[in-house]
């Protein structure tokens, strides 16, 4: 039985790993190495009643979510703890993800029996492949296409017969994209609704195409069974800690980080334009930082929606513990 893969969940931070222009694919040795992330976060929902503006306010306090070992300069683990704190001020762990290596290049990442492979064409990243190790079955591949030194585009491909990895593999595919989970179950119900009903299995191949400003992907393309999405990013001057990185989204969906593994500098704004089946939709998340001379301290990550039942607002805050 296919199990829910954090893996698959996450893999659009997975995907684009390496897509930043390193002198070789697969090594994430950056200057400042994080060792604890936390996070807190605030959701407020406005609506008009017959007794006047009501607010529902929803609050999770500053929580451990990551912590990181390095042995040397290489990444062995991060140990992700569940968004609760107990009465003694500690977490329960989530998840594990050991991380494994040939040389200096990544070539293994392993997860509650899952496992994603890493292929290279010398310095260059060629494939990664999804495997559910208890079934030793293959829930995605993902093909890197290069221009020059650079990931231009990426191919994913996946089995549509099978309900849950492709659920999965659509959910992944809009991590960055999409950063709450609303819009990742929006985008999930769109592209169901227009798979193709029943009937033997299918391969099926959807493109990422990426856009790049410099050492910054300032746009994405993806098309999905008529279903197309595009983002545009602008992004600060400083030190993006995750650059070249394989795993800066393995968290929770519902968190709306801005750091995207392909760019050099940190994500500030980022617009979103849906055209689906059923829905049109343009988001906007604004991210603000503050820093210890290049590199971000905290993030805040804010969403504004108003429409006319009410008005939302989720914000995000993400604190950064580096190595000393």
């Amino acid at each position: 039985m296919m199990r829910k893969s954090k893996l698959f969940i996450a893999a659009m931070a997975i995907i684009c790993l390496f897509a930043a222009c390193s002198e070789k694919e697969g090594v994430y040795n950056p200057k400042k190495k994080i060792t604890n992330i936390y996070r807190a976060s605030e959701s407020i929902y406005s609506w008009n009643s017959d007794e006047g503006v009501v607010n529902d306010t929803n609050i999770h306090p500053k929580t451990l979510t990551e912590t990181w070992t390095w042995d040397g300069n290489k990444l062995m683990k991060i140990t992700y703890w569940e968004n609760q704190i107990d009465p003694i001020g500690k977490a329960d762990v989530s998840d594990v993800y050991n991380f494994y290596y040939d040389g200096k290049q990544l070539s293994k990442v392993e997860s509650d029996g899952e496992r994603m492979l890493f292929t290279y064409d010398g310095k260059k990243l060629k494939q990664a492949e999804i495997i559910d190790i208890e079934d030793n079955k293959t829930m995605a591949t993902f093909e890197f296409v290069h221009d020059g030194k650079k990931i231009t585009k990426i191919n994913v491909t996946s089995e549509t017969g099978d309900i849950e990895p492709s659920k999965h593999m659509v959910s992944i595919l809009m991590r960055d994209i999409m950063p709450t989970l609303e819009n990742a179950n929006d985008m999930v119900a769109a592209i169901r609704e227009a798979m193709p009903a029943g009937g033997a299995k299918a391969t099926t191949t959807i493109p990422i195409e990426l856009t790049w400003d410099g050492d910054n992907v300032s746009k994405m393309n993806a098309n999905m069974y008529g279903a197309t999405i595009s983002v545009d990013y602008t992004f600060d001057n400083k030190n993006n800690p995750y650059q070249n990185s394989v795993f800066g989204f393995i968290t929770a969906m519902e968190q709306p980080d801005g750091m995207i593994m392909f760019n050099k500098n940190n994500v500030t704004k980022m617009v979103m334009k849906m055209n689906l089946i059923f829905m049109n939709d343009v988001d906007e998340y604004n991210f603000t930082y503050t820093y210890d001379g290049d590199w971000p301290l905290t993030q805040i990550a804010k969403q504004v929606d108003t429409d006319e039942g009410g008005n939302s607002s989720y914000t995000v805050t993400t604190w950064f513990e580096y190595a000393k």
